[in-house]
């Protein structure tokens, strides 16, 4: 089990990926926009951030930025990206901050299930 911030502002998407995860047995806390997941990254610990990369006040670059320069509490929590709008543009991005896995909307949710899956040690 994981407790995981689900950063996503599209009610649908939130929704479809929440059942998924919650259904392998994960806690899930949502966010619906930038802001709320720094909020909630600097009050509460997670195990995994799944994170939309467009959000509405701050994006997903700058929290991601924010993540690893300390702003959470574990600097290196690992950080899975959706995102509708081209992968290939943020791949160097990706790589230069430790984000492994990525998944371009729209997506399969077992798919992604299967990726939070080797991130759960039991």
């Amino acid at each position: 089990m994981l407790r995981i911030l689900l950063a996503e502002d599209d009610t649908n998407h939130a929704t479809l990926a929440r059942q998924a995860l919650e259904g392998d047995g994960h806690l899930i806390t949502t966010a619906p926009d930038g802001r709320a997941a720094l909020d909630a990254l600097a009050r509460q610990a997670f195990d995994l951030l799944l994170l939309d990369m467009r959000l509405p006040n701050v994006d997903g670059r700058e929290i991601i930025d924010r993540v690893r320069g300390g702003l959470a509490r574990r600097a290196d929590i690992p950080i899975v990206v959706l995102t509708g709008y081209g992968l290939r543009q943020h791949l160097d991005f990706f790589s230069r901050h430790g984000i492994q896995d990525f998944l371009a909307k729209p997506y399969d949710c077992d798919e992604l299930a299967t990726i939070i899956r080797t991130y759960d040690p039991h």
